[in-house]
């Protein structure tokens, strides 16, 4: 029995490193892909907001043109 827990616990300090290692690895992962994400979702609400800019741009313009098509209204 000795044995087998002497055994073990070598395993267990021998791949404690890489253990740690893929913990850290997976942490830095996950962190970047949250990040990533903020990031895309920032990027998206920005392209809307330029769409609703360019949106109100052009009605302005079409209004513009109508008026100077006709200067009687």
């Amino acid at each position: 029995m000795e044995f087998l827990l002497a055994f073990g616990l070598t395993g267990l300090v021998a791949t404690s490193g890489w253990i740690a290692w893929a913990a850290a690895r997976g942490w830095a992962r996950a962190r970047d892909r949250r990040h990533e994400l903020r990031l895309a979702r920032a990027r998206a609400a920005a392209e809307l907001r330029q769409a609703e800019v360019r949106d109100l741009e052009l009605a302005n313009e079409t209004y513009q043109d109508f008026v100077r098509r006709h200067p009687e209204r």
